[in-house]
């Protein structure tokens, strides 16, 4: 019953693809402006490039093009024989740096576009390759032009009180960093100089697309996050971002969509002297509200007025205090349970008033909640012991995220004070619904965060559990509260365990300290998430709820290129990383789940202190690891002048050093072999010049003046 089948087979012509020319990445094929080329990736080989914006999914053919300055975009659009992909990188051919890459195009679109600003010189490669083992032929086209608004370096400037109407449409998709919202359609840029006041951006109240909003400063190549929306209130699909603008500073401003949405829109930019207050809720008791906000002014009094639904400000009870010192939060009382009411906040600034923020409906309650629903009313659990609640009998009140525990559903208080032990609070196994716990230290109107947990290692049911070393005699409160909107009944149970020696680099303020190390010569160093203990800084975007054990490291950029981040689990059963900017408030700048491979770090700015933090859930997954940052760099050391009169001494020093140059140099910096800038003096106008170099650590450095470099010196 096959013959037939067998018959057609054997009557059907056999077409054989011969392997592309530029199968490999050392045969790339040169690509010019505004010439389209046809090509094939039918029997292609497997590439072993790195992801790139979309990974490395189906064999591809390589090509190559030189930068002019200009815009670069590459497309296979509207040619859709295949699905295809693009990748774009710098680098040889053993050292691929990603530029920026696309799946596809738009919804519903399967070929591929991308579109970055080239470095005049810089060779460029680029692999058309498949989405799941596809290969077909393909024309791909290459334009070039000046930048424009698709990309950040092409960024239309806005202006306070300026609307500006454009559309994402025929835009290609932007390798920004994760920003307040993911970034998930094309988009176009815009550039604003900050102005030292509140700045609010907007694309409401026009619904033409569902919106998103990132913004950003430092450069296009280093892109730092400030702000970000999807939609800016439930309901809405337009987007608002408001944020200090610091005096100066630039600021990227980027308009995409939701889940690749493209289309017209008009920003908005309002600048406010007096900022106002943002984020007002209101949370209801019986017989009294809490009213909660945030501000953007360094000192100010406020209103509070409340009144029934639909008063007017100034005809309601007014609640006036000083900003810091009163609230927030404030209480206001005398309320009849089970009523509806409405509140308004604003702010006074030297004489000027915010606009009100309001109005802020909500209505009481019935019967009061239970004595620790509120902070001030926590109930005491201690070491080996437990305790029952049920936060249906809560209140949600706005407060720290700890961890990955950010605050969004009614919550029940405890108390106890630290043994100077390691303190475990457990919810796993015994909730009956998706809980969280937060613990803080200090006063209940200024909380500070100490550690925090969504989901607990090993805890079905989204269930929680976390430890964390405690200090004796502190009061530590304990917030139970769940996840999204979830409330429901559980058991909190406090074990106390002898404190193990807690890693050195918990928190990211004592982050190890990594030597920048040369390609292939790298000389790791040891780490360890045992003993490491869940954090009060928010888990990364690539992690939100996992719980988290982490260790910190710090490194300078220096003047090195293709760096690269070598980490690679030893004893520990996986582990993660994740890039930031700063300890303060750590910036965010790009995670990675599960590293097995070297971390290319593309487009750090050079000189630059950079933090990377190291996780994995702990319990069986804790354990030691190898990190080590590697980098081709080099410290170019001038030949000085015939007849040059500089002396650098006494050679080796091990505290003041001698510099004798032909004229007095008022500004001399030592710049280590890793290029990083490690001291700078001013010896006004002296002969020799006299600086103190004790604090630095032992090694050569190398010694530059205004007349440029001057020698070398040692360190003992």
């Amino acid at each position: 019953m096959h013959r037939p089948a067998i018959l057609l087979l054997a009557l059907t012509p056999f077409t054989a693809f011969a392997q592309p020319a530029n199968d490999a990445c050392s045969t790339a094929i040169a690509l010019s402006c505004g010439q389209p080329v046809i090509g094939t990736t039918e029997s292609a080989t497997t590439d072993a490039a790195p992801t790139c914006g979309t990974g490395i999914t189906a064999p591809g053919a390589w090509y190559r093009i030189t930068g002019t300055g200009d815009q670069i975009t590459l497309s296979t659009c509207p040619d859709e024989q295949f699905d295809t992909k693009l990748n774009v990188y710098t680098g040889g051919c053993g050292g691929l740096t990603c530029v920026a890459g696309n799946d596809d195009a738009g919804n519903g679109v399967f070929c591929s576009t991308v579109s970055f600003v080239s470095q005049t010189g810089t060779d460029y490669l680029i692999l058309v390759q498949g989405y799941d083992n596809e290969t077909g032929p393909f024309t791909l086209t290459v334009e070039c032009a000046p930048p424009s608004p698709d990309v950040c370096q092409g960024a239309l400037p806005i202006a306070c009180g300026a609307p500006y109407t454009g559309t994402t449409e025929g835009a290609t998709p932007d390798a920004a960093p994760f920003c307040g919202t993911g970034i998930t359609a094309p988009g176009v840029w815009h550039s604003f100089t900050g102005t030292g006041q509140q700045v609010t951006i907007t694309t409401c109240p026009d619904e033409q697309f569902d919106t998103k909003l990132n913004v950003f400063s430092g450069t296009c190549q280093a892109l730092a996050c400030v702000a970000g929306n999807d939609d800016a209130s439930d309901g809405a699909y337009c987007s608002t971002v408001t944020f200090v603008a610091e005096e100066g500073v630039t600021y990227h401003v980027l308009v995409q969509g939701y889940d690749g949405e493209t289309g017209p829109y008009t920003l908005s930019t309002a600048c406010l002297s007096c900022g106002s207050p943002l984020d007002a809720t209101v949370t209801p008791l019986d017989a009294s509200a809490v009213v909660n906000w945030s501000s953007t002014n360094a000192s100010a009094g406020f209103t509070v007025e409340h009144g029934p639904v639909g008063f007017a400000p100034g005809a309601g009870t007014a609640t006036t205090g000083t900003l810091g010192v009163d609230g927030p939060p404030v209480s206001i009382g005398g309320l009849l349970p089970g009523t509806a009411y409405e509140a308004y906040v604003r702010e006074s600034c030297d004489g000027s008033e915010s606009p009100w923020a309001g109005p802020i409906a909500f209505t009481t309650l019935l019967e009061p909640p239970a004595a620790n629903a509120l902070c001030s009313g926590a109930l005491p659990i201690a070491c080996g012991g437990s305790v029952e609640g049920n936060t249906e009998e809560g209140i949600l009140l706005p407060g720290p995220a700890c961890g990955a525990a950010n605050i969004t559903a009614k919550g029940l208080w405890y108390a106890f004070t630290g043994t100077g032990d390691d303190a475990t609070l457990s919810t796993c196994l015994n909730s009956a619904f998706d809980t969280k716990l937060s613990v803080f230290t200090g006063a209940c109107g200024a909380l500070t965060c100490v550690a925090g947990n969504d989901d607990g290692p090993g805890c079905a049911g989204n269930t929680s559990a976390l430890t964390f070393q405690t200090s004796a005699g502190t009061a530590y409160l304990v917030l139970v509260h769940g996840y999204g909107q979830d409330a429901g009944g559980f058991t909190l149970t406090l074990t106390c365990a002898p404190a193990c020696t807690a890693v050195g680099n918990d928190d990211c303020a004592s982050a190890t300290l990594l030597a920048l190390q040369p390609v292939g010569g790298c000389e790791s160093s040891m780490g360890s998430t045992a003993c490491a203990f869940a954090p009060a800084t928010p888990n990364p975007p690539c992690d939100p709820y996992a719980n988290i054990v982490d260790a910190w490291y710090a490194f300078n950029t220096g003047w090195g290129t293709d760096l690269s981040l070598i980490l690679a689990a030893e004893s520990a059963e996986r582990i993660h990383a994740a890039l930031y900017t700063a300890c303060d408030a750590p910036a965010y700048v790009e995670c990675w789940m599960d590293v097995t491979a070297p971390i290319p770090l593309a487009e750090l700015e050079p000189n630059t202190d950079m933090l990377v933090r190291v996780w994995n859930s702990g319990g069986s997954e804790a354990g030691s690891f190898s990190i080590c940052v590697e980098g081709t760099f080099s410290v170019a050391m001038e030949e000085l002048p015939a007849g040059t009169a500089v002396r650098v001494w006494p050679v080796p020093s091990a505290g003041e050093l001698c510099i004798h140059t032909r004229s007095p140099q008022r500004r001399i910096a030592l710049i280590d072999l890793q290029g990083r800038t490690v001291l700078v003096a001013h010896p006004q106008d002296l002969l020799p010049a006299r600086v103190d170099i004790s604090g630095l650590a032992p090694g050569t450095y190398l010694v530059h003046g205004e007349d440029g470099f001057l020698g070398r010196c040692v360190k003992e």
